[in-house]
């Protein structure tokens, strides 16, 4: 292994811990960035190893801000999406997967801000139309949690038109994910996505994910929310037209 590549997943270990205990949109970063240096289905089983270790760090911090009752909500339009996209991953080739990827992310990042819009007028989707919501970005994060580990911008997406606080959002994002990611364990090793070979880039990946949880919980009342999402969404569009056009 180059020593760029070591850099690379180190800084992507190190985004990870970030956006477990600060704001989780660096997620689509994370996930397309991954797939642009490593076949896309190896980087998916890297990924969520990553993930699940970050997610300790997050539900230790966040322990006390969950809403549970929000997330059972939520358990089966996510099962339906996570049993959709391991039936995609079976049947999929490596480049189709990145396009599906890089698509996904795109869709994601144009439809966040016409939500955001949108409650500026007073139309809250959330409220008008709860339980289609409900399903139809429960079922989105469950695919794409399972395809590409990036799950976080549906949910976001959701947790925020309730407008609770950034305690809350980080609490419910924490546990939410922990035990999807756990959820989709057993589908990741059946389908030969993660094998022994992956701890090659797991390794140098690993030791950054503490650090930057620790980071994230520092920072996380000093975030400039509104900054941080217009730059992630940038980033994140650029990661996706890279994995389509590549």
């Amino acid at each position: 292994m180059s020593l760029e590549l070591a850099l690379l997943l180190a800084f992507i270990g190190f985004l990870i811990g970030l956006s477990k205990t600060s704001i989780g949109g660096i997620g689509m970063i994370n996930a397309a960035l991954l797939a642009t240096v490593l076949p896309a289905k190896e980087s998916t089983g890297v990924l969520l190893v990553l993930l699940i270790t970050g997610d300790l760090f997050a539900i230790g911090t966040y322990k006390k801000h969950v809403e549970w009752r929000v997330l059972q909500k939520l358990i089966w339009p996510v099962i339906a999406g996570v049993l959709v996209g391991v039936y995609f991953l079976a049947s999929s080739s490596d480049q189709s997967l990145k396009r599906t990827i890089g698509w996904i992310v795109l869709i994601l990042v144009i439809l966040y801000p016409i939500n955001q819009r949108l409650q500026k007028k007073d139309f809250d989707i959330s409220l008008k139309y709860p339980k289609p919501l409900r399903i139809i970005l429960g079922s989105i994060a469950g695919f794409m949690s399972m395809v590409a580990n990036s799950g976080g911008p549906p949910m976001s997406i959701y947790l925020l038109m309730r407008r609770k606080t950034v305690m809350n959002f980080l609490g419910n994002t924490a546990w939410f994910f922990f035990a999807v990611n756990i959820f989709k364990l057993p589908f990741t090793l059946g389908l030969g996505i993660l094998e022994f070979n992956s701890l090659q880039y797991i390794l140098p990946a690993l030791p950054a994910v503490p650090v930057g949880a620790i980071v994230g919980r520092k920072i996380v009342s000093k975030v400039d929310l509104e900054l941080f999402q217009k730059i992630t969404l940038v980033a994140a569009a650029v990661a996706g037209l890279n994995l389509i056009f590549r």
